[in-house]
């Protein structure tokens, strides 16, 4: 009997812990970016703007150029990425009529990031090596997507984002 109630509980720990389900507590991109360094290599979620890659507009400000917060997104193609780019397509075509929209996901992955803890913060980009992902290794964190979840479209009047012309242009 003991044997196999510690065997219903090891499958069952194992199921847990495989579990693709299972989802991180989700953080803003503005919370991840104060300490990208903390989520190296870890699973975890995040919260932002999809916008040529993960973004959120923070209350931070660097002296010489924006806080950064956003991230490099890379998956394997497929399902993965299909109903976020629905939703972009449909941003974009309201934001060709005048509308302005923005596109919120929940990334779910695992965190690549070069960026090492500076006494500065995430302003110091020499000596926190505030670089290596992305288009020109502009982006200073990358996350390896495995799925995106609670993903909705928004008014905002004020976005600094725009879809009119995000990819493919006038239509």
């Amino acid at each position: 009997m003991v044997k196999s109630a510690a065997g219903l509980v090891t499958a069952v720990v194992f199921m847990w812990a495989s579990n693709p389900l299972t989802v991180p507590v989700t953080r803003s991109v503005c919370d991840l970016s104060r300490d990208y360094a903390a989520y190296r290599d870890k699973f975890v979620a995040v919260r932002g703007v999809y916008y040529d890659g993960l973004r959120q507009t923070c209350l931070q400000k660097c002296a010489d150029g924006p806080w950064p917060s956003f991230l490099h997104l890379v998956g394997d193609s497929g399902d993965v990425w299909d109903a976020v780019e629905k939703a972009e397509r449909t941003v974009e075509l309201e934001a060709k009529k005048g509308n302005r929209l923005e596109v919120w996901v929940t990334a779910v992955g695992t965190l690549r990031t070069m960026v090492r803890r500076s006494r500065l913060g995430p302003c110091d980009k020499a000596g926190s090596r505030y670089y290596g992902y992305g288009h020109l290794g502009a982006f200073p964190a990358e996350l390896q997507v495995k799925r995106f979840i609670d993903i909705e479209v928004k008014a905002n009047p004020s976005s600094p984002y725009d879809y009119s012309n995000i990819y493919r242009g006038p239509v």
